[in-house]
Protein backbone atom coordinates (compact mmCIF):
# COMPACT_ATOMS: atom_id res chain seq x y z
CA UNK A 1 0.00 0.00 0.00
CA UNK A 2 1.38 3.48 -0.81
CA UNK A 3 1.75 6.02 1.76
CA UNK A 4 -0.36 8.06 -0.44
CA UNK A 5 -3.32 5.70 -0.32
CA UNK A 6 -2.77 4.53 3.40
CA UNK A 7 -3.11 8.13 4.17
CA UNK A 8 -6.54 8.58 2.61
CA UNK A 9 -7.62 5.36 4.57
CA UNK A 10 -6.60 6.56 7.73
CA UNK A 11 -8.57 9.68 7.37
CA UNK A 12 -11.74 7.43 6.00
CA UNK A 13 -11.52 5.43 9.21
CA UNK A 14 -11.06 8.96 11.28
CA UNK A 15 -13.64 10.64 9.56
CA UNK A 16 -16.37 7.17 10.23
CA UNK A 17 -15.07 6.90 13.92
CA UNK A 18 -16.08 10.40 14.67
CA UNK A 19 -19.63 10.45 12.64
CA UNK A 20 -20.53 7.16 14.81
CA UNK A 21 -19.59 8.98 18.11
CA UNK A 22 -21.73 11.66 16.99
CA UNK A 23 -24.58 9.25 16.12
CA UNK A 24 -24.42 10.18 12.38
CA UNK A 25 -23.36 6.74 11.18
CA UNK A 26 -25.34 3.71 12.94
CA UNK A 27 -22.14 1.26 13.11
CA UNK A 28 -24.70 -1.60 13.35
CA UNK A 29 -26.53 -0.83 10.15
CA UNK A 30 -24.13 0.69 7.47
CA UNK A 31 -24.68 -0.81 4.37
CA UNK A 32 -21.30 -0.96 1.94
CA UNK A 33 -22.40 -0.63 -1.55
CA UNK A 34 -19.20 -1.00 -3.18
CA UNK A 35 -15.40 -0.79 -3.49
CA UNK A 36 -15.11 1.87 -0.61
CA UNK A 37 -18.36 3.92 0.02
CA UNK A 38 -20.28 3.70 3.43
CA UNK A 39 -24.02 4.60 3.09
CA UNK A 40 -25.87 4.85 6.21
CA UNK A 41 -29.43 4.18 7.11
CA UNK A 42 -29.79 7.80 6.49
CA UNK A 43 -29.99 7.14 3.03
CA UNK A 44 -31.89 4.88 1.02
CA UNK A 45 -29.45 3.21 -1.35
CA UNK A 46 -31.09 1.16 -3.38
CA UNK A 47 -34.53 -0.84 -4.50
CA UNK A 48 -35.94 -1.97 -0.96
CA UNK A 49 -33.34 -0.77 0.50
CA UNK A 50 -30.49 -2.67 1.36
CA UNK A 51 -28.90 -5.88 0.02
CA UNK A 52 -31.33 -8.25 2.61
CA UNK A 53 -34.24 -6.17 0.22
CA UNK A 54 -36.01 -6.39 3.93
CA UNK A 55 -36.69 -2.17 3.51
CA UNK A 56 -36.10 -1.92 7.49
CA UNK A 57 -35.71 1.45 8.44
CA UNK A 58 -33.64 2.08 11.76
CA UNK A 59 -35.56 5.74 11.92
CA UNK A 60 -37.40 6.55 14.82
CA UNK A 61 -38.08 10.49 14.44
CA UNK A 62 -41.46 9.43 12.81
CA UNK A 63 -43.06 7.06 15.07
CA UNK A 64 -46.41 6.02 16.89
CA UNK A 65 -46.98 8.88 18.41
CA UNK A 66 -46.78 11.93 15.65
CA UNK A 67 -47.47 10.09 12.42
CA UNK A 68 -50.47 11.16 12.34
CA UNK A 69 -49.09 14.70 11.73
CA UNK A 70 -46.78 14.21 8.77
CA UNK A 71 -47.28 17.27 5.97
CA UNK A 72 -46.17 17.14 2.68
CA UNK A 73 -43.56 19.96 2.10
CA UNK A 74 -42.64 19.29 -1.30
CA UNK A 75 -43.86 17.69 -4.54
CA UNK A 76 -41.74 16.24 -7.58
CA UNK A 77 -44.40 16.64 -10.98
CA UNK A 78 -43.59 14.43 -13.47
CA UNK A 79 -44.27 15.58 -17.58
CA UNK A 80 -45.03 11.78 -17.95
CA UNK A 81 -48.24 9.51 -17.93
CA UNK A 82 -47.61 6.13 -17.06
CA UNK A 83 -47.42 3.43 -14.88
CA UNK A 84 -45.20 4.89 -12.22
CA UNK A 85 -43.50 1.47 -10.20
CA UNK A 86 -40.59 3.40 -9.33
CA UNK A 87 -38.40 3.02 -6.36
CA UNK A 88 -36.61 6.03 -5.02
CA UNK A 89 -32.67 6.10 -4.28
CA UNK A 90 -31.43 8.27 -1.80
CA UNK A 91 -28.08 8.71 -1.98
CA UNK A 92 -26.35 12.62 -0.06
CA UNK A 93 -29.59 14.50 -0.30
CA UNK A 94 -30.59 13.58 -4.20
CA UNK A 95 -32.79 11.24 -5.14
CA UNK A 96 -32.92 9.43 -8.07
CA UNK A 97 -36.18 8.36 -10.17
CA UNK A 98 -36.39 6.65 -13.80
CA UNK A 99 -39.55 6.08 -15.78
CA UNK A 100 -39.66 4.26 -19.26
CA UNK A 101 -37.84 7.50 -20.97
CA UNK A 102 -36.03 9.38 -18.92
CA UNK A 103 -33.69 9.18 -15.83
CA UNK A 104 -34.27 12.43 -13.06
CA UNK A 105 -31.99 13.40 -10.09
CA UNK A 106 -33.74 16.22 -7.46
CA UNK A 107 -33.48 17.80 -4.55
CA UNK A 108 -34.18 15.19 -1.33
CA UNK A 109 -35.94 18.40 0.67
CA UNK A 110 -37.25 20.14 -1.58
CA UNK A 111 -38.09 18.45 -5.09
CA UNK A 112 -36.42 20.63 -7.10
CA UNK A 113 -34.93 18.99 -10.23
CA UNK A 114 -31.08 18.82 -10.75
CA UNK A 115 -30.88 16.89 -13.75
CA UNK A 116 -32.86 14.78 -16.25
CA UNK A 117 -31.64 12.47 -19.05
CA UNK A 118 -34.04 11.62 -21.83
CA UNK A 119 -33.05 7.60 -22.92
CA UNK A 120 -33.72 7.87 -27.12
CA UNK A 121 -34.91 3.65 -27.17
CA UNK A 122 -34.14 1.52 -30.59
CA UNK A 123 -36.51 -1.13 -30.97
CA UNK A 124 -37.61 -1.03 -27.69
CA UNK A 125 -39.58 -4.14 -25.86
CA UNK A 126 -42.57 -4.05 -24.64
CA UNK A 127 -42.24 -2.98 -20.98
CA UNK A 128 -43.25 0.45 -20.00
CA UNK A 129 -41.86 1.54 -17.29
CA UNK A 130 -38.34 1.52 -15.07
CA UNK A 131 -38.25 0.60 -11.64
CA UNK A 132 -35.07 2.02 -10.32
CA UNK A 133 -31.21 2.78 -10.23
CA UNK A 134 -28.56 1.03 -8.77
CA UNK A 135 -25.63 3.30 -7.29
CA UNK A 136 -21.46 3.11 -6.86
CA UNK A 137 -18.71 5.15 -6.97
CA UNK A 138 -20.58 8.40 -8.28
CA UNK A 139 -22.75 6.57 -10.79
CA UNK A 140 -26.37 5.27 -10.91
CA UNK A 141 -26.75 2.36 -13.32
CA UNK A 142 -30.12 1.06 -15.03
CA UNK A 143 -31.91 -0.74 -17.35
CA UNK A 144 -33.68 0.18 -20.69
CA UNK A 145 -36.39 -1.30 -22.33
CA UNK A 146 -34.85 -1.64 -25.52
CA UNK A 147 -32.17 -4.04 -23.75
CA UNK A 148 -29.10 -1.54 -22.95
CA UNK A 149 -27.65 -0.64 -19.78
CA UNK A 150 -26.36 2.51 -18.89
CA UNK A 151 -24.31 4.17 -16.56
CA UNK A 152 -24.52 7.86 -15.69
CA UNK A 153 -22.59 10.43 -13.75
CA UNK A 154 -24.92 10.54 -10.30
CA UNK A 155 -23.94 14.86 -10.30
CA UNK A 156 -24.48 15.30 -13.83
CA UNK A 157 -27.13 12.75 -15.74
CA UNK A 158 -24.09 12.55 -18.09
CA UNK A 159 -23.65 9.01 -19.71
CA UNK A 160 -20.49 7.37 -18.93
CA UNK A 161 -21.12 4.12 -20.73
CA UNK A 162 -23.61 2.24 -22.79
CA UNK A 163 -24.17 -1.15 -23.78
CA UNK A 164 -26.41 -3.37 -25.38
CA UNK A 165 -27.50 -6.18 -22.51
CA UNK A 166 -30.17 -7.60 -23.83
CA UNK A 167 -32.04 -8.52 -26.81
CA UNK A 168 -35.25 -6.57 -27.38
CA UNK A 169 -35.70 -8.20 -30.40
CA UNK A 170 -36.07 -11.48 -28.96
CA UNK A 171 -38.73 -10.22 -26.49
CA UNK A 172 -36.39 -9.47 -23.86
CA UNK A 173 -36.05 -5.83 -22.31
CA UNK A 174 -35.79 -4.05 -18.58
CA UNK A 175 -37.37 -2.74 -15.95
CA UNK A 176 -35.86 -3.81 -13.12
CA UNK A 177 -33.96 -2.12 -10.66
CA UNK A 178 -30.23 -3.72 -10.99
CA UNK A 179 -27.90 -4.95 -7.47
CA UNK A 180 -24.73 -3.12 -7.30
CA UNK A 181 -21.85 -4.58 -5.18
CA UNK A 182 -18.00 -5.07 -5.08
CA UNK A 183 -17.68 -3.31 -8.46
CA UNK A 184 -20.40 -5.99 -10.29
CA UNK A 185 -23.72 -4.91 -11.78
CA UNK A 186 -26.96 -7.55 -11.31
CA UNK A 187 -29.52 -7.40 -13.59
CA UNK A 188 -32.24 -9.53 -15.22
CA UNK A 189 -34.52 -8.68 -17.98
CA UNK A 190 -38.17 -9.33 -18.58
CA UNK A 191 -39.73 -11.03 -21.90
CA UNK A 192 -41.60 -14.00 -19.91
CA UNK A 193 -44.65 -12.93 -21.72
CA UNK A 194 -43.63 -12.17 -25.52
CA UNK A 195 -41.06 -14.86 -26.37
CA UNK A 196 -37.95 -13.87 -24.31
CA UNK A 197 -36.21 -16.13 -22.24
CA UNK A 198 -34.55 -14.65 -19.02
CA UNK A 199 -31.18 -14.45 -18.09
CA UNK A 200 -29.27 -13.09 -15.19
CA UNK A 201 -26.53 -10.83 -15.03
CA UNK A 202 -23.67 -9.11 -14.16
CA UNK A 203 -21.23 -6.50 -15.56
CA UNK A 204 -18.36 -4.59 -14.89
CA UNK A 205 -19.61 -1.38 -13.62
CA UNK A 206 -16.53 0.74 -14.63
CA UNK A 207 -17.05 -0.40 -18.32
CA UNK A 208 -20.09 -2.54 -18.79
CA UNK A 209 -18.52 -5.43 -20.05
CA UNK A 210 -20.03 -8.59 -19.18
CA UNK A 211 -18.70 -11.00 -16.73
CA UNK A 212 -21.38 -13.50 -16.38
CA UNK A 213 -24.49 -14.66 -17.73
CA UNK A 214 -27.23 -17.93 -16.42
CA UNK A 215 -29.93 -18.59 -18.23
CA UNK A 216 -33.38 -19.21 -16.59
CA UNK A 217 -35.01 -21.62 -18.55
CA UNK A 218 -33.01 -24.98 -19.48
CA UNK A 219 -29.76 -23.46 -18.75
CA UNK A 220 -28.26 -26.74 -16.87
CA UNK A 221 -28.95 -30.56 -18.04
CA UNK A 222 -31.70 -30.76 -14.71
CA UNK A 223 -33.58 -28.24 -16.07
CA UNK A 224 -33.48 -29.21 -19.88
CA UNK A 225 -34.62 -32.28 -18.49
CA UNK A 226 -38.24 -30.82 -17.42
CA UNK A 227 -38.91 -29.06 -20.73
CA UNK A 228 -40.07 -30.80 -24.14
CA UNK A 229 -37.66 -31.57 -26.68
CA UNK A 230 -40.00 -32.11 -29.73
CA UNK A 231 -39.51 -29.82 -32.94
CA UNK A 232 -40.92 -26.77 -32.92
CA UNK A 233 -41.80 -26.18 -29.24
CA UNK A 234 -39.89 -22.81 -28.01
CA UNK A 235 -39.51 -22.53 -24.59
CA UNK A 236 -39.92 -18.93 -23.47
CA UNK A 237 -39.87 -17.50 -20.03
CA UNK A 238 -38.18 -17.24 -16.78
CA UNK A 239 -37.92 -13.66 -17.25
CA UNK A 240 -37.52 -10.78 -14.07
CA UNK A 241 -39.62 -7.72 -13.44
CA UNK A 242 -37.51 -5.74 -9.64
CA UNK A 243 -34.74 -6.95 -8.44
CA UNK A 244 -32.60 -9.57 -6.33
CA UNK A 245 -31.43 -10.17 -2.67
CA UNK A 246 -27.82 -10.57 -1.81
CA UNK A 247 -25.83 -11.54 0.72
CA UNK A 248 -22.51 -10.04 0.82
CA UNK A 249 -20.76 -12.22 3.03
CA UNK A 250 -21.60 -16.25 1.38
CA UNK A 251 -21.46 -13.90 -1.92
CA UNK A 252 -25.00 -15.48 -3.02
CA UNK A 253 -27.62 -13.51 -5.47
CA UNK A 254 -30.86 -14.42 -4.53
CA UNK A 255 -33.01 -13.93 -7.86
CA UNK A 256 -37.31 -14.33 -8.70
CA UNK A 257 -37.94 -15.69 -11.67
CA UNK A 258 -41.54 -15.03 -13.63
CA UNK A 259 -43.93 -17.37 -15.33
CA UNK A 260 -42.75 -20.16 -17.84
CA UNK A 261 -44.32 -19.56 -21.43
CA UNK A 262 -46.80 -19.69 -23.09
CA UNK A 263 -48.21 -18.33 -20.39
CA UNK A 264 -51.61 -20.46 -20.15
CA UNK A 265 -50.88 -23.63 -21.70
CA UNK A 266 -49.49 -25.77 -20.14
CA UNK A 267 -50.19 -29.36 -22.29
CA UNK A 268 -47.72 -27.30 -25.05
CA UNK A 269 -44.47 -27.43 -22.31
CA UNK A 270 -44.94 -31.02 -20.68
CA UNK A 271 -42.96 -31.00 -17.02
CA UNK A 272 -41.57 -28.93 -14.38
CA UNK A 273 -40.21 -25.93 -16.62
CA UNK A 274 -37.19 -25.33 -14.77
CA UNK A 275 -36.46 -22.66 -13.26
CA UNK A 276 -39.61 -20.74 -13.85
CA UNK A 277 -41.82 -19.36 -10.82
CA UNK A 278 -38.94 -20.20 -8.49
CA UNK A 279 -36.22 -18.29 -6.80
CA UNK A 280 -32.53 -19.27 -7.66
CA UNK A 281 -29.43 -18.86 -5.72
CA UNK A 282 -26.24 -17.98 -7.66
CA UNK A 283 -22.68 -17.53 -6.88
CA UNK A 284 -21.71 -13.87 -7.55
CA UNK A 285 -18.60 -14.47 -8.70
CA UNK A 286 -19.15 -16.82 -11.22
CA UNK A 287 -22.94 -17.28 -11.59
CA UNK A 288 -23.41 -20.92 -10.76
CA UNK A 289 -26.42 -22.42 -9.74
CA UNK A 290 -25.91 -22.84 -6.14
CA UNK A 291 -29.69 -23.59 -4.99
CA UNK A 292 -33.35 -22.86 -6.07
CA UNK A 293 -36.67 -23.86 -4.82
CA UNK A 294 -39.75 -24.09 -7.92
CA UNK A 295 -42.89 -22.61 -5.88
CA UNK A 296 -45.19 -23.56 -8.99
CA UNK A 297 -44.16 -26.26 -11.48
CA UNK A 298 -46.16 -25.75 -15.05
CA UNK A 299 -47.31 -22.72 -14.03
CA UNK A 300 -50.62 -21.97 -16.14
CA UNK A 301 -51.52 -19.17 -14.51
CA UNK A 302 -49.31 -16.59 -14.89
CA UNK A 303 -47.91 -16.77 -11.65
CA UNK A 304 -44.60 -15.27 -11.50
CA UNK A 305 -42.14 -14.92 -8.71
CA UNK A 306 -42.03 -11.23 -9.37
CA UNK A 307 -40.81 -10.02 -6.28
CA UNK A 308 -37.56 -9.96 -4.99
CA UNK A 309 -37.10 -12.58 -1.69
CA UNK A 310 -35.84 -11.02 1.38
CA UNK A 311 -33.04 -12.28 3.98
CA UNK A 312 -32.85 -12.22 7.68
CA UNK A 313 -32.34 -14.09 10.80
CA UNK A 314 -35.60 -14.35 12.57
CA UNK A 315 -35.78 -13.95 16.79
CA UNK A 316 -35.18 -17.38 16.88
CA UNK A 317 -32.20 -17.16 14.91
CA UNK A 318 -32.77 -18.71 11.82
CA UNK A 319 -31.44 -17.93 8.60
CA UNK A 320 -34.00 -17.39 6.68
CA UNK A 321 -35.69 -16.20 3.12
CA UNK A 322 -39.01 -14.82 2.89
CA UNK A 323 -41.13 -15.20 -0.80
CA UNK A 324 -44.47 -14.46 -2.09
CA UNK A 325 -45.86 -14.77 -5.30
CA UNK A 326 -48.30 -13.93 -7.78
CA UNK A 327 -49.94 -17.39 -6.37
CA UNK A 328 -51.18 -15.86 -3.21
CA UNK A 329 -48.82 -17.42 -0.71
CA UNK A 330 -46.40 -16.13 1.72
CA UNK A 331 -42.86 -18.70 1.94
CA UNK A 332 -40.82 -18.46 5.32
CA UNK A 333 -37.43 -21.23 4.10
CA UNK A 334 -34.59 -21.68 5.29
CA UNK A 335 -31.60 -19.88 3.53
CA UNK A 336 -30.64 -23.17 0.94
CA UNK A 337 -34.38 -22.75 0.05
CA UNK A 338 -34.32 -26.66 1.19
CA UNK A 339 -36.59 -26.62 3.97
CA UNK A 340 -40.17 -24.73 3.93
CA UNK A 341 -41.20 -23.38 7.47
CA UNK A 342 -44.46 -22.69 6.83
CA UNK A 343 -46.82 -21.57 3.58
CA UNK A 344 -49.03 -18.80 4.27
CA UNK A 345 -52.22 -17.83 2.43
CA UNK A 346 -52.68 -14.02 2.00
CA UNK A 347 -55.33 -14.13 -0.50
CA UNK A 348 -58.38 -16.23 -1.73
CA UNK A 349 -57.21 -19.22 -3.36
CA UNK A 350 -59.87 -20.36 -6.00
CA UNK A 351 -59.97 -22.92 -8.83
CA UNK A 352 -56.72 -23.27 -9.22
CA UNK A 353 -56.74 -26.49 -10.40
CA UNK A 354 -59.53 -26.54 -12.89
CA UNK A 355 -57.93 -26.61 -16.43
CA UNK A 356 -58.27 -23.34 -18.66
CA UNK A 357 -60.85 -23.71 -21.57
CA UNK A 358 -61.80 -21.45 -24.42
CA UNK A 359 -65.04 -20.89 -22.75
CA UNK A 360 -62.98 -19.23 -19.82
CA UNK A 361 -62.05 -20.74 -16.40
CA UNK A 362 -62.29 -18.28 -13.71
CA UNK A 363 -59.09 -18.87 -10.88
CA UNK A 364 -57.96 -16.53 -7.49
CA UNK A 365 -55.70 -15.00 -7.07
CA UNK A 366 -55.46 -13.78 -10.36
CA UNK A 367 -52.79 -12.96 -13.15
CA UNK A 368 -52.03 -9.70 -11.22
CA UNK A 369 -51.65 -11.98 -8.13
CA UNK A 370 -51.27 -12.61 -5.10
CA UNK A 371 -48.27 -10.60 -4.60
CA UNK A 372 -46.52 -8.57 -7.24
CA UNK A 373 -43.83 -6.00 -8.25
CA UNK A 374 -43.37 -5.48 -4.21
CA UNK A 375 -43.00 -8.69 -1.99
CA UNK A 376 -42.41 -8.96 2.16
CA UNK A 377 -41.02 -6.74 4.16
CA UNK A 378 -39.02 -8.01 8.09
CA UNK A 379 -38.78 -5.67 11.03
CA UNK A 380 -36.57 -7.41 13.56
CA UNK A 381 -38.16 -5.23 16.42
CA UNK A 382 -41.43 -7.06 15.84
CA UNK A 383 -40.28 -9.98 14.13
CA UNK A 384 -42.75 -9.37 11.82
CA UNK A 385 -43.40 -10.50 7.73
CA UNK A 386 -45.44 -7.57 5.74
CA UNK A 387 -46.99 -8.35 2.46
CA UNK A 388 -48.93 -6.43 0.35
CA UNK A 389 -51.19 -8.07 -2.03
CA UNK A 390 -54.22 -8.14 -4.63
CA UNK A 391 -57.21 -10.60 -4.12
CA UNK A 392 -58.95 -10.63 -7.57
CA UNK A 393 -60.04 -13.52 -9.68
CA UNK A 394 -59.31 -13.54 -13.67
CA UNK A 395 -61.32 -15.46 -16.34
CA UNK A 396 -59.08 -16.90 -19.10
CA UNK A 397 -60.24 -18.11 -22.23
CA UNK A 398 -57.59 -20.68 -23.79
CA UNK A 399 -56.82 -20.10 -27.43
CA UNK A 400 -55.99 -22.71 -30.85
CA UNK A 401 -53.04 -23.37 -32.48
CA UNK A 402 -53.19 -19.49 -33.93
CA UNK A 403 -52.85 -18.32 -30.52
CA UNK A 404 -49.35 -19.64 -30.39
CA UNK A 405 -47.57 -17.99 -33.03
CA UNK A 406 -44.12 -17.53 -31.83
CA UNK A 407 -43.00 -14.40 -33.03
CA UNK A 408 -41.06 -12.90 -30.82
CA UNK A 409 -41.89 -9.65 -29.05
CA UNK A 410 -45.23 -9.96 -30.39
CA UNK A 411 -47.29 -11.71 -26.72
CA UNK A 412 -46.65 -15.52 -26.76
CA UNK A 413 -49.20 -16.29 -23.94
CA UNK A 414 -52.24 -18.95 -25.76
CA UNK A 415 -55.31 -16.97 -24.75
CA UNK A 416 -58.08 -15.27 -26.95
CA UNK A 417 -58.84 -12.57 -24.20
CA UNK A 418 -54.96 -11.62 -23.38
CA UNK A 419 -54.33 -11.76 -19.77
CA UNK A 420 -57.88 -12.40 -18.89
CA UNK A 421 -61.45 -10.52 -17.89
CA UNK A 422 -60.84 -9.05 -14.04
CA UNK A 423 -63.48 -9.48 -11.79
CA UNK A 424 -66.01 -6.33 -11.53
CA UNK A 425 -64.29 -3.84 -9.33
CA UNK A 426 -66.64 -4.34 -6.39
CA UNK A 427 -65.08 -8.00 -6.05
CA UNK A 428 -61.59 -6.54 -5.85
CA UNK A 429 -59.75 -6.71 -2.27
CA UNK A 430 -56.35 -6.39 -1.63
CA UNK A 431 -54.48 -6.75 1.65
CA UNK A 432 -51.79 -6.19 3.83
CA UNK A 433 -50.64 -8.89 6.34
CA UNK A 434 -48.49 -9.42 9.14
CA UNK A 435 -47.22 -12.29 9.89
CA UNK A 436 -44.90 -14.00 12.46
CA UNK A 437 -41.33 -14.90 11.26
CA UNK A 438 -41.04 -17.73 13.06
CA UNK A 439 -44.19 -19.51 13.63
CA UNK A 440 -45.95 -17.89 9.95
CA UNK A 441 -48.71 -17.29 12.07
CA UNK A 442 -50.90 -14.12 10.30
CA UNK A 443 -50.50 -11.38 13.38
CA UNK A 444 -52.83 -8.74 11.69
CA UNK A 445 -54.40 -8.26 8.18
CA UNK A 446 -55.59 -5.31 6.67
CA UNK A 447 -58.15 -5.71 3.97
CA UNK A 448 -59.61 -3.04 1.73
CA UNK A 449 -61.43 -2.57 -1.74
CA UNK A 450 -58.12 -1.79 -4.14
CA UNK A 451 -54.99 -3.48 -5.61
CA UNK A 452 -52.35 -3.56 -2.77
CA UNK A 453 -49.41 -3.44 -4.94
CA UNK A 454 -46.90 -0.78 -3.13
CA UNK A 455 -44.29 -1.70 -1.25
CA UNK A 456 -44.94 -1.80 2.68
CA UNK A 457 -42.05 -0.20 4.36
CA UNK A 458 -41.08 -0.81 8.45
CA UNK A 459 -39.32 1.54 10.65
CA UNK A 460 -37.96 1.16 14.07
CA UNK A 461 -40.23 3.68 14.87
CA UNK A 462 -42.40 0.88 15.20
CA UNK A 463 -44.71 2.17 11.83
CA UNK A 464 -45.33 0.62 8.45
CA UNK A 465 -45.72 2.89 5.34
CA UNK A 466 -47.95 1.60 2.33
CA UNK A 467 -50.68 3.38 0.02
CA UNK A 468 -53.23 1.99 -2.07
CA UNK A 469 -54.28 2.36 -5.97
CA UNK A 470 -57.19 4.21 -5.19
CA UNK A 471 -54.41 7.34 -4.39
CA UNK A 472 -54.26 6.81 -0.33
CA UNK A 473 -51.29 7.60 1.55
CA UNK A 474 -51.30 5.06 4.30
CA UNK A 475 -49.42 4.25 7.88
CA UNK A 476 -49.77 1.90 10.36
CA UNK A 477 -48.94 0.95 13.68
CA UNK A 478 -46.88 -2.28 12.32
CA UNK A 479 -47.43 -4.04 15.99
CA UNK A 480 -50.95 -3.97 15.35
CA UNK A 481 -52.27 -3.12 12.27
CA UNK A 482 -54.06 0.23 13.22
CA UNK A 483 -54.34 3.00 11.05
CA UNK A 484 -51.81 5.99 12.22
CA UNK A 485 -52.79 8.08 9.07
CA UNK A 486 -54.58 7.85 5.71
CA UNK A 487 -54.22 10.65 3.84
CA UNK A 488 -55.85 10.63 -0.12
CA UNK A 489 -52.83 12.35 -2.25
CA UNK A 490 -54.56 12.16 -5.45
CA UNK A 491 -53.40 9.49 -7.95
CA UNK A 492 -53.25 5.40 -7.46
CA UNK A 493 -50.08 4.91 -5.86
CA UNK A 494 -48.07 1.36 -6.59
CA UNK A 495 -44.32 2.72 -5.92
CA UNK A 496 -42.14 2.12 -3.47
CA UNK A 497 -42.18 4.27 -0.31
CA UNK A 498 -38.79 5.45 1.34
CA UNK A 499 -37.47 7.47 4.45
CA UNK A 500 -34.56 9.11 5.01
CA UNK A 501 -32.82 11.65 7.04
CA UNK A 502 -31.54 15.10 5.87
CA UNK A 503 -30.03 17.70 8.29
CA UNK A 504 -31.83 16.11 11.22
CA UNK A 505 -35.02 16.01 9.99
CA UNK A 506 -36.49 12.14 8.98
CA UNK A 507 -38.17 12.45 5.38
CA UNK A 508 -40.92 9.91 3.70
CA UNK A 509 -41.43 9.95 -0.18
CA UNK A 510 -44.17 8.64 -2.02
CA UNK A 511 -44.17 8.13 -5.80
CA UNK A 512 -48.05 8.09 -7.20
CA UNK A 513 -49.70 7.85 -10.47
CA UNK A 514 -50.47 4.91 -11.60
CA UNK A 515 -51.94 4.52 -15.56
CA UNK A 516 -52.13 0.67 -15.63
CA UNK A 517 -55.18 -0.83 -17.73
CA UNK A 518 -54.82 -4.44 -16.42
CA UNK A 519 -55.08 -3.13 -13.01
CA UNK A 520 -57.46 -1.17 -13.98
CA UNK A 521 -56.36 2.40 -12.56
CA UNK A 522 -56.38 5.51 -14.45
CA UNK A 523 -54.34 8.75 -13.37
CA UNK A 524 -52.48 11.54 -14.47
CA UNK A 525 -48.80 12.61 -14.74
CA UNK A 526 -46.59 11.01 -11.82
CA UNK A 527 -45.32 12.60 -9.21
CA UNK A 528 -43.30 12.10 -5.85
CA UNK A 529 -44.37 13.60 -2.75
CA UNK A 530 -42.24 14.18 0.35
CA UNK A 531 -43.23 14.32 3.86
CA UNK A 532 -41.73 15.57 7.06
CA UNK A 533 -43.09 16.03 10.55
CA UNK A 534 -44.56 20.23 11.32
CA UNK A 535 -41.77 20.87 13.64
CA UNK A 536 -38.76 19.51 11.21
CA UNK A 537 -40.66 20.93 8.05
CA UNK A 538 -38.58 23.64 6.36
CA UNK A 539 -40.27 26.30 4.41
Amino acid sequence: MSKRHASAVAFVVLVTILLSACGVIDKSSARTQSSAAVLTEAQWPQFNGGYDATRYSSLTQVDTKNAATLQEVARFRLPETMSFQCDPVVIGDTMYLTTLKTTYAIDARTGQQRWVRLHDLVNPGPGRLGRGVGYADGRVFRGLADGHLVALDAKTGAVVWDVVAADSKAGEFYTAAPVVWNGRLFIGNAGSDYGGIGHVRAFDIRDGRRLWSFDTVASTPEAARTWPTEPGKFKAGGGMYSSFALDPNARLLYVPVGNPGPDFVRDYRHGDNLFTSSVVILDADTGELKGYRQFVKNDFHDWDMAASPILFTSRAGRRMVAAAGKNGYLYGLNRDLKEVFFQVAVTRIENVDAPLTPEGTRFLPGTQGGTNWYGPTYSPALNLLFVPSIDWATTIKLGGPESLQYDPPKPFIGSTNGFGEQDPPDQRFGHVTAVDADTGKIIWKYDTDTSMVASVTPTAGGLLLTADTKGHFLIFDAANGRVALRKDLGDPIGGGIVTYMLDGTQYVAVPGGMKNPIIQTDSGPAWVAIFALPDHAKP
